[in-house]
């Protein structure tokens, strides 16, 4: 989601930022960057509370910029809980990118699970982004993420918080029905726009492009484009075209 949320942005004309502090790095192969164990990622980031500029990389789309990931920041998440102001390490080494404003919009992509990324994640954001997916255990999940914001930010995103429903099974429409009721008490924070499941995703993913770019994602870009819309519409964004 991260991947087409940020193409959208950038063929809006938008110097775009994706920081991945997911440890399974999706974001970079998905935009045709390949990372290594050993290739200087994130993980050496927040492990050395370097310059996140250090590690920046450019994308196959124009204005679109990856910070990466690997599997090294599973070991560093580790290490993090018993350090001291852990959930401040992605916070410091973005401080002179934010001072700097290079970047139009930085979009930081979690893993969908508490712990020291999403603390980090949490204390760096303007705005929080939840995609839920129309299942029972999503849904159960939702409820600890939110306590998690109340808890790191002590209100700050209390308003600032929204929910886009992922991989949305057209042909599901029952248990689309019964999930909606079960969200029923966030529907005023849940966005228009759902992000159906399309073969186009994942294959676009796998060519290293964003569906925006794939031959094939026509019904797809579509979506995202609706999203960014209406993404940039609840985060005070301003598109340029």
């Amino acid at each position: 989601m991260s991947i087409n949320l940020g193409a959208f942005f950038a063929k809006k004309k938008l110097k775009v930022l994706v920081v991945d502090m997911d440890p399974q790095g999706h974001v970079a192969p998905g935009l045709g960057i390949e990372v290594g164990y050993t290739d200087r990622s994130i993980a050496d980031v927040l492990a050395n509370q370097e310059d996140l500029a250090t590690i920046i990389v450019p994308s196959n789309v124009e204005g679109l910029f990856v910070a990466p990931s690997n599997i090294k920041l599973s070991i560093v998440n580790e290490t993090l809980y018993n350090t001291f102001k852990r959930e401040r390490r992605l916070q410091k080494a973005m401080e002179k990118t934010y001072k700097d404003g290079v970047f139009d919009v930085i979009i930081v992509d979690c893993p969908p699970s508490l712990g020291p990324l999403v603390e980090n994640t949490l204390m760096v954001a303007d705005y929080c982004l939840i995609p839920c997916e129309p299942s029972s255990r999503s849904i159960d999940g939702l409820a600890d993420f939110l306590h998690k914001i109340s808890e790191v930010r002590e209100g700050a995103l209390d308003d600032k918080w929204f929910v886009v429903l992922s991989r949305v099974k057209r042909a599901a429409k029952l248990t689309n029905e019964v999930i909606e009721e079960k969200l029923a008490e966030y529907k005023s924070k849940i966005l228009k726009t759902r992000i159906y499941e399309r073969e186009a995703i994942n294959q676009s993913q796998i060519a290293g492009l964003p569906v925006l770019d794939f031959p094939r994602g026509q019904q797809a870009s579509e979506d995202f484009a609706k999203f960014g819309k209406e993404v940039a519409t609840k985060c005070q964004i301003k598109l340029k075209s």
